[in-house]
């Protein structure tokens, strides 16, 4: 038998307590044997391993082996610069493992400051006296002391309760106060039990006493944080693409240098020759700038997403929010505000007024139907009468009470309504039976009470009502029954519904009805664009929330959600996986009253249907969830520690809308990576080339390894970061989200950067060189020059090819369809900074000597370096024009799909 179902004195004698608590040592004994009162958090992180481990990452790995095998290479064949590539690749490694280390402890440590549990201070009875402990040393039998503006402390059954109101949104989703009654309860679950308080929930209004049941790890706070423990994470779209860029770069430089070898070696250039060229095509293969690039890219995202409101936690899961299919929202606080807000007023004289404003501090007008000249004054009344008998109050911008008196109190405000000249004397408390307050007051010598409540108590208490005059009438049946119709037009609206009345005796009878005030927790402004937007972009959105189906569906229909049918939590439970998960896949459904499991039940079907969710939340029983799901989001300002921590990303001002924000962001970040892919992979092959002609052909070496250095750690990072800065295109909302089979290092990114723009820098590079040795009178075939001043200004002008080149790819790889110019010419001012930077180094290479030492390069006189300027611009060109086809054939396309 539950404990919470058991009499007062069997409940006491069970866990061996009193009413006057437990003594000191009997409570130090039980929590020497049942431990501290706190959830296990998860363990402190190593930071060093931490930092280690990103040098295990699978690109990093890639390049530790380059670096070493340039090690190798010059071991073998000393004083070719392998050494200095070795040490900048490690450098470059390290930069990185460094600063996506530091990305995620600057995340984490944000993560810390947000961070709240239960109070550090409780107050329980002991020995008779009450005194205020650790909560980390409540134990099972102890007696807390609950009051208003609480948190509980552990799980307790309430052995006593006066007007005791909690807020249990925490843990179950439900955002409006519950009674709590020190009355034995037959209900199945806990959750649902009346007269149990939990951990991490909030005393909204009133007092009373709970015999402690669970401490720590299990209360339902416990046991929902230990769920999400052993609930496992799956990779994101990022980690695995970056798998996959490095199995595939890897497999290509290994096969590149491997046929190589075996041609080199069967051509007679013998083992270490063969073996030297076959190491220096491994190590061009590898783009050494990109994962310092990617890294960056994420990292600007994610400030960028902090500054939309957006923190994430983890690099990865910037790219994951732009392969979101699936929102599954919770509706308190995300979609909704999080304040019961006043909206319409009804008086028994027939006017129906809306109220402006929304949320508790707003000012607002008072629009009034069917007004008449003394409508004002009657109005004012009926708010003094609301506002008078509220316990609630609004002081300093902070709010006190419960959520509903709270809405009436702000209504009042909006009206500057002051009740300091009514004398309260007397209150006839709110309780669940009752469901009706009142309050006793005088003024002037006149009594007068103001009474509030559920419309089926009130009405019958009501004799008498005002008419349009102001004159006090007798309320009839007939005068009933019209208002309660109207009160039920209210309530389908999915208002919370309350009746006022007043009266002149210090009793709840005889009262005079004034009219009805219909309340609701409203959805922030901005939600229903922002839903809009998803719709646009291909996002299905779903609401699963605590609250319950009437409420949820007309937030719902508010803010655009389609709603084919509701389930409830309870539905669910009956339904088949299968079933379900047809459902899910055919129909918009709306989910209300959903507990924890059930909400991570709907995260796995979704996930096993090929979905990548998106799942919101802010209280323990979403913390499960949040980690099943492929981007976890949480509350910043409300959520739970449980909920944060288990979250990849937190909502700074809880807002949905902030989430949309960061989805725009998210998908962003993947098509600006795939544009610096192609720009990197672009320079690949005029590293590649001129080794492969050397090889075949009597001509000297046309670019050096420190050379190819210089390009892939210099030249291109700066202008391959600002890529990955680029702002969303216009229609980055209205693509369809990036698909799970949908690639980064695709055939398109192989096609342009390999086949395309890769072949005309090819071309650049080697006409620069062959270009100006033969106008320099080289004959073909003589190897003599190798090392030479004129070699060096050859191997210059091959250098310049590839970086003039790559000035143009990165404008043209600005947009990947629209024409670079569409994307303004002065908005990336990173870009026109790396141009500004790129210049300066080509001087430098061209006229400093330390430079000019280090990388093997030499000043060409300026009538030589024309040869340079015939490649960038047909690159340049010939990319604009491909992207034009492209827009042709997908204009051609939709205009055969419209017909």
């Amino acid at each position: 038998m539950n404990l919470y179902s058991l009499p007062k004195e069997e409940i006491l004698s069970r866990l061996n307590t009193s009413e006057s608590g437990l003594g000191e040592a009997e409570a130090a004994q039980r929590l020497a044997e049942a431990g501290p009162n706190e959830i296990e958090k998860r363990r402190k992180k190593n930071y060093v391993r931490e930092y280690v481990r990103q040098y295990a990452q699978f690109f990093a790995v890639l390049l530790e082996v380059a670096a070493v095998l340039s090690f190798v290479a010059e071991y073998y064949s000393p004083g070719e610069g392998y050494d200095i590539l070795g040490f900048a690749i490690l450098g470059a490694v390290v930069v990185n493992a460094t600063f996506a280390f530091w990305q995620e402890y600057k995340a984490d440590k944000t993560v810390e400051a947000l961070l709240k549990l239960i109070p550090a201070l409780v107050e329980v009875q002991r020995a008779g006296e009450i005194r205020e402990v650790d909560a980390r040393t409540v134990v099972p039998g102890d007696i807390l002391i609950i009051e208003e503006g609480d948190r509980i402390a552990a799980d307790a059954v309430v052995i006593e309760a006066n007007s005791l109101y909690v807020n249990n949104a925490t843990l179950t989703g439900e955002a409006r106060p519950t009674r709590r009654v020190d009355a034995p309860d037959t209900s199945e679950s806990i959750l649902d039990a009346r007269n149990v308080v939990f951990a991490g929930t909030t005393v909204t209004s009133g007092n009373g006493r709970a015999v402690v049941d669970a401490t720590g790890a299990n209360t339902e706070f416990g046991k929902i944080a230990s769920l999400t423990r052993e609930v496992e994470k799956r990779l994101t779209p990022m980690q695995k693409e970056i798998i996959r860029i490095t199995r595939v770069l890897t497999v290509a430089a290994l096969l590149m240098g491997a046929v190589f070898f075996v041609l080199g070696y069967f051509a007679g250039e013998g083992f270490l020759v063969a073996a030297i060229f076959a190491l220096s095509l491994i190590v061009a293969n590898v783009p050494e700038g990109l994962l310092p690039t990617i890294t960056l890219s994420l990292s600007l995202a994610s400030r960028n997403m902090a500054r939309r409101n957006a923190l994430i936690k983890n690099l990865d899961s910037v790219q994951t929010l732009g392969s979101a299919t699936v929102i599954c929202t919770d509706k308190t606080g995300t979609i909704t505000r999080n304040e019961m807000t006043l909206k319409k007023i009804y008086l028994t004289s027939g006017e129906e007024i809306t109220v402006s404003g929304e949320g508790y501090f707003q000012s607002g007008e008072f629009t009034i139907q069917n007004e008449n000249p003394t409508s004002r004054e009657r109005l004012r009344f009926f708010l003094t009468a609301g506002m008078a008998n509220c316990r609630a109050a609004i002081r300093d911008h902070q709010v006190f009470g419960d959520p509903t008196e709270l809405a009436i109190i702000a209504a009042a405000r909006k009206a500057g309504i002051d009740t300091s000249g009514y004398a309260k004397y007397r209150e006839f408390p709110f309780s669940s039976e009752r469901k009706m307050m009142s309050t006793v007051y005088e003024k002037d010598g006149k009594t007068f009470i103001f009474s509030k409540g559920a419309v089926e108590v009130l009405v019958p208490l009501s004799d008498y009502s005002i008419d349009e005059t102001g004159s006090i009438n007798p309320f009839g049946e007939k005068e009933k029954q019209a208002f309660v119709a109207r009160a039920e037009v209210f309530e389908r609206q999915a208002y919370r519904v309350l009746a006022v009345a007043c009266g002149s005796e210090d009793a709840e009878r005889g009262l005079t009805m004034l009219g009805l005030i219909a309340i609701m927790d409203l959805p922030r402004a901005e939600v229903r664009d922002a839903v809009k937007k998803c719709h646009a972009a291909g996002i299905r959105v779903l609401m699963l929330t605590g609250d319950n189906p009437l409420t949820a569906e007309a937030v719902a229909r508010t803010i655009g959600l389609a709603v084919d049918m509701v389930l409830t939590g309870d539905d669910t439970r009956k339904m088949s996986d299968e079933a379900l998960q047809e459902l899910l896949s055919a129909k918009n459904v709306l989910f209300a009253r959903m507990r924890s499991e059930q909400k991570l039940r709907i995260a796995t079907l979704l996930q096993n249907a090929g979905e990548v969710v998106a799942m919101t939340g802010d209280g323990v029983n979403d913390a499960p969830a949040l980690r099943k799901s492929d981007i976890g989001i949480s509350m910043g300002i409300k959520g739970t520690e449980v909920a944060k921590e288990a979250a990849d990303m937190i909502l700074l001002d809880d807002n949905f809308a902030s989430i949309v924000a960061a989805i725009e962001e998210g998908r962003t970040v993947y098509f600006n990576i795939k544009k610096f892919v192609t720009y990197i992979l672009s320079s690949n092959v005029p590293e590649i080339v001129p080794y492969i002609l050397f090889f075949f052909l009597r001509i000297p070496l046309p670019l050096s390894v420190i050379q190819i250095l210089t390009i892939d750690l210099g030249s291109d990072l700066v202008p391959g970061l600002a890529l990955g800065t680029e702002a969303p295109e216009a229609d980055i909302m209205r693509r369809p989200p990036v698909g799970r089979e949908e690639r980064i290092l695709d055939r398109e990114v192989f096609k342009r950067g390999y086949a395309f723009l890769g072949a005309i820098e090819a071309a650049a590079a080697m006409c620069a060189f062959l270009g100006f040795l033969f106008l320099n009178g080289w004959v073909y075939g003589d190897l003599s020059i190798t090392g030479t001043a004129l070699h060096r200004q050859a191997m210059t002008m091959t250098l310049l090819g590839a970086i003039t080149c790559q000035l143009f790819n990165a404008w043209t790889l600005r947009s990947w369809e629209f024409p670079a110019f569409s994307r303004g010419l002065l908005k990336n001012r990173l870009l026109i900074l790396a141009i500004a930077l790129e210049l300066v180094w080509i001087y430098t290479l061209l006229n400093v000597g330390f430079v000019q030492f280090i990388f093997n390069t030499a000043h060409v006189p300026a009538p030589y370096l024309l040869l340079l300027v015939p490649f960038p611009l047909l690159l340049f060109a010939s990319h604009e024009l491909y992207k034009h086809r492209i827009r042709r054939r997908r204009a051609s396309a939709e205009a055969q799909g419209a017909a």
